[in-house]
């Protein structure tokens, strides 16, 4: 494999060994550099090991087929994601291959496993490559990983390996200044515990565009609904929910993103105070605004497909302030639903979007796009769009879409496989457009678009040079589609400026004496690493705060007290079920069982359970080697403890120590079995 004289030059520090950022535009070859880079590395160095991470499960199968295939006439190269089965048995891969292409979470899992099996320090590797490396911060899991590196690092380990990063666009961290950049860009550095960053000489980069076509800007800009009577009716409803709750202080500022954050504050506070009328209220809210943000970007029927299907789903109707809510609904539902299919009304965006779909997509033409959307919601509803809108068949747009692979109970999410079946559809032409989250923006091998659109968005200067990247072809164009004078065209003309801010900042990283730049690495390492073991004691500290006997959890909807801490347990370290043989005659168990497509070590899903008193949802059923156990999902309940009442989203916030679950001492308990 020949690399181009660019190319090489980024590969350098990282051929001398040294630990390096790669920094290329999307579609200059970064990953061409990493294959090269592992080749040459294990050519030179006996016993060499490596691991190649990547962020999304889908890069891991399209980095073993689409690049790091070519080793394999030399080097044994195997690929795991949480998807495969045979993850559990890491430490074993490991040590039969050479290189290890797998997402961030599996090799952090084995990082911290106590099983044989499973288990890998650091050491076991002699280089990690870290796809996307921009997302070495804060607390994602490249950083957890790097922050156990530079532990051992200032501790004086030897045998670390080295790091290769690679990134399109390492960003400017919110930074508003130039000052605040370089800080960001040094952080990174410091994370990934860089020596240099290679990039490209501004004289090939421009040479590089004269060869790579760039795409055209341009702002497709639409103008606010004349009138939207089906909005307005959604909105008096809320009204009407609002004067029955009796709080006359609640916003009113309905349909946008600061009236959910303040709804959902209230919800968890009204849970907490065990005011279950005010909790019920908050949520039915919470849905009407969900539907009126569906309104503004995508179809009114879509808004009212949400709201009818909220209402349908089962709920306590012994409950006075559920049966007032589902009394409301149905009294508006048959003018919403008027109104949801009266075409005057219609959303400005959808007909920006045709003209722009029929401009591109010709007849019997070779086109191909991609329309980037916020939320799973709004790509299914787009599609749904496209399908019914008469003015764009014929037009042979083949369409799909395209998500992400993590669970979500707002829409389901697509599985692995599902998202390599539409990749490769789109690889081959047998579909030409895409309806995609942001799980498309990033280093996704996806043929050359010639039109790109960011419908509604508002996001970062990285999300803006990832989407952008995808727009390849020749006379290609990456559109904007926004309100006029909205928020969106404010942030993407300010992320046209942090790129810029950006290049500078990296620069000036680039141009720092050597002396000086490693000793603001180090300091900067000192300070990352000794918050990191701050922060960890004082989870560990908080664990140990009070008794489990003395901790009781709660029904979310009803409050009714159902087990104490000192009857959960976990399996396999994450998931938290409750062992107390009394505790099924507080719920019931629906019909179907839940599917997954993916295997798990020692058990299977079962069905969904729910409050036996008023229906809440609970969390699932798991069947442990031939055993039904509960498992719960913590936002369902209120935790009580000596100290308050508290309700909380992951289980690992709680106060209180978790054993982890043991098979033989609860078979022995429960059906006083002997082994």
């Amino acid at each position: 494999m020949e690399l181009r004289g660019y190319q090489l030059e980024a590969a350098a520090p990282a051929l001398r060994g040294r630990n390096s950022i790669v920094w290329l535009p999307t579609g200059a070859g970064k990953t061409r550099v990493a294959v090269h880079v592992c080749r040459r590395h294990l050519e030179s160095r006996r016993g060499g090991k490596v691991a190649v991470l990547v962020n999304k499960v889908h890069l891991v199968d399209q980095h073993t087929e689409k690049e790091f295939y070519q080793l394999q006439d030399t080097f044994t190269v195997t690929s795991i994601s949480g998807d495969t089965s045979h993850k559990t048995f890491f430490a074993n891969l490991v040590k039969k291959n050479d290189i290890v292409i797998c997402t961030a979470q599996i090799l952090q899992n084995a990082l911290v496993s106590t099983e044989q099996d499973m288990h890998v320090a650091l050491t076991d590797f002699s280089l990690l490559v870290i796809d996307e490396c921009h997302h070495t911060h804060k607390d994602a899991v490249y950083n957890k990983i790097m922050l156990r590196y530079l532990q051992h690092k200032l501790n004086g380990e030897q045998h670390l390996p080295q790091v290769l990063g690679l990134t399109a666009s390492p960003g400017t961290g919110r930074a508003t200044s130039f000052e605040e950049a370089v800080e960001h860009i040094l952080q990174i550095c410091a994370n990934l515990d860089t020596e240099k960053i290679t990039s490209m000489q501004d004289e090939v980069h421009c040479h590089l565009q004269s060869h790579v076509p760039q795409p055209k800007k341009q702002y497709d800009l639409c103008q606010e609904r004349v009138q939207d009577p089906f909005g307005e009716q959604l909105k008096k409803v809320m009204v009407q929910i609002q004067q029955f709750m009796e709080k006359p202080d609640l916003p009113r500022d309905f349909g946008t993103q600061i009236y959910e954050q303040r709804i959902v504050e209230l919800e968890k506070r009204a849970a907490e105070m065990f005011c279950r009328k005010t909790r019920v209220c908050a949520v039915h809210l919470r849905k009407y605004n969900d539907a009126l943000l569906i309104n503004d970007t995508v179809r009114m029927v879509d808004a009212f497909q949400c709201l009818q299907q909220f209402y349908s789903t089962e709920r306590d109707d012994t409950d006075p302030t559920e049966q007032f809510l589902t009394a409301t609904f149905e009294e508006n539902r048959a003018s919403l639903q008027a109104l949801a299919g009266d075409h005057r009304y219609e959303n400005p965006r959808l007909g920006k979007l045709e003209e722009i779909l029929r401009e591109h997509f010709q007849s019997l033409g070779t086109s191909r796009g991609i329309v980037f959307t916020k939320t799973r919601q709004s790509a299914y509803s787009l599609l749904s769009w496209l399908q019914t809108t008469a003015t764009l068949r014929g037009k042979h747009i083949r369409a799909a879409v395209l998500t992400g692979a993590g669970y979500s109970n707002q829409t389901r999410h697509m599985t692995q496989n599902e998202q390599q079946n539409v990749i490769k559809q789109f690889r081959e032409g047998a579909l030409n457009l895409l309806f995609s989250t942001s799980v498309a923006e990033e280093g996704l091998d996806i043929p050359e678009c010639n039109i790109v659109v960011r419908y509604g968005l508002m996001t970062n200067e990285i999300s803006m040079m990832q989407a952008r990247g995808r727009a390849r072809a020749e006379n290609s164009v990456y559109s904007v589609l926004a309100k006029a004078n909205s928020k969106e065209v404010t942030r993407e003309l300010l992320n046209e400026d942090l790129v810029d801010l950006m290049k500078r900042a990296i620069q000036a990283v680039q141009a720092m004496p050597e002396q000086e730049y490693r000793q603001k690495i180090r300091e900067l390492q000192k300070v990352a690493v000794d918050s990191w073991l701050m922060k960890e004691a004082r989870i560990s500290e908080r664990r140990q705060l009070h008794d489990p006997h003395a901790v009781r959890l709660y029904c979310v909807n009803c409050n009714t007290a159902v087990c104490r801490g000192s009857d959960i347990r976990t399996v396999e370290g994450m998931h938290h079920i409750n062992i107390n043989p009394e505790f099924g005659s507080y719920y019931r168990v629906s019909s179907g069982k839940m599917q997954f497509q993916r295997t798990f070590k020692d058990w299977e899903p079962g069905c969904r359970i729910s409050c036996k008193a008023c229906k809440q949802d609970w969390g699932l059923e798991m069947l442990y080697q031939q055993v039904k156990l509960p498992i719960l999902c913590i936002k369902n309940f209120v935790v009580e403890t000596p100290a308050e009442k508290r309700r909380y989203k992951k289980w690992s916030s709680v106060t209180f120590p978790i054993k982890a679950f043991d098979y033989v001492e609860y078979c022995s308990d429960t059906y006083s079995l002997s082994f």
